[in-house]
């Protein structure tokens, strides 16, 4: 195992409505327990109040989410999603612990994904299982916490794993290859390297993989101007040799998973805060400071959004663009959103891990003018 050294666009006018928008699922949701920083203690929360002054809103208006009905493992909190990315015409779901379902990740059909979403009433999907051939080497890794990203290029694919040890976090980041169409993938963990670390902050590592032509970009959860003044994603070729870094902006609170780059370089990232996530500060947030908050964000320290970010110059910057925020479901309740992934043209999906539950969900794009 090696380790790495430390190292504007138009506005568009409104959004496209697209797909017929329906989530009716707050209520029962919002009996349901809050997401804590660290799993093994999970608090119930009272409510937040923000305190920044208000911001006259310049921003797009909040999204609904189009929920995607969901069975067999995927229905079970447990499984705990925590990452997107297609394969072909198969989206595939990455579990954080594989080896509580034997080892496999899951796969849902394109095809099987476009009727339910143009028909709500179709039956919940259930995945089919892709088995991890060689995952239960996983726990050989020193204070493996799970897998956090998975990003494909062509019959190779790329994982980011979180581990603690000795009061650190750990990051590595693991190649490997698809087996057939998709039988099975199989690790490649001789040549996995060690990510390091950007921040002493418990139970925060590499969530994001992108890749930008034949490179592996590993972004780090932590961007915000206390919480990570260094921040910088590093650059690595297929085979894994560190090439470089990209800076990255400054953006509060966490970012959880990216979609794949457009031509353009641009690629569409989830930012999360749960405000029971007492290392991370809710002040000084330039993002909210710029745009304003939609109606289901004022005076809610939740924040639930989609960010555009582009790589442009050698590194990584916000598309001057208002972000795309989610309707919340109450003051209590965040969802955890850690995977996305682009749907076509018209939006993304994005999925939570246990907390509330999980959430597979669709969310339209802005339109261009």
């Amino acid at each position: 195992m090696v380790e790495v050294p430390a190292q504007s666009c138009t506005v568009p006018a409104r959004f496209r409505l697209g797909r017929w928008v329906a989530v009716a699922a707050a209520a029962v949701l919002s009996a349901c327990q809050i997401p804590s920083a660290d799993l093994k203690e999970r608090p119930h929360a009272e409510p937040v109040t923000a305190t920044t002054s208000p911001v006259v809103r310049t921003g797009y208006p909040e999204q609904l989410v189009q929920t995607v009905p969901l069975a067999g493992p995927l229905a079970e909190p447990e499984v705990e999603i925590s990452g997107l990315d297609w394969f072909g015409d198969v989206l595939v779901l990455l579990p954080q612990y594989p080896d509580r379902y034997g080892h496999n990740l899951f796969g849902l059909p394109r095809q099987a994904l476009d009727a339910a979403l143009s028909d709500p009433g179709e039956a919940p999907l259930e995945p089919f299982p892709i088995p991890l051939v060689n995952g239960s080497d996983l726990r050989s890794l020193e204070g493996y916490e799970g897998l956090e990203a998975i990003v494909f290029a062509g019959s190779r694919f790329y994982l980011a794993v979180e581990g603690r040890s000795k009061g650190r976090m750990l990051g590595y980041l693991i190649p490997g290859k698809v087996l057939g169409n998709l039988e099975g993938l199989e690790l490649d963990l001789a040549d996995s390297i060690l990510l390091p670390p950007q921040t002493s902050l418990m139970n925060k590592a590499y969530e994001t993989l992108v890749m930008q032509d034949l490179q592996v970009v590993a972004i780090h959860e932590l961007a915000g101007k206390e919480t990570n003044p260094e921040r910088h994603a590093l650059l690595f070729s297929a085979e894994l040799e560190a090439v470089g870094t990209l800076d990255v902006p400054e953006v509060e609170f966490r970012i959880t998973d990216a979609t794949r780059l457009d031509p353009h370089g641009r690629f569409w990232a989830i930012n999360f805060h749960w405000p029971g996530e007492k290392q991370l500060p809710t002040q000084g947030d330039a993002i909210r400071e710029r745009w304003g908050e939609g109606d289901s964000h004022k005076d809610v320290a939740i924040v639930e959004r989609l960010l555009e970010m582009e790589i442009r110059d050698g590194r990584i910057d916000l598309v001057d663009r208002p972000p795309v925020e989610l309707v919340l479901l109450d003051e209590v309740v965040a969802r955890n959103w850690e995977g996305i992934v682009r749907w076509a043209d018209e939006g993304v999906l994005v999925v939570t891990d246990r907390f509330p539950t999980t959430i597979l969900a669709f969310v339209p794009f802005p339109e261009e003018d």
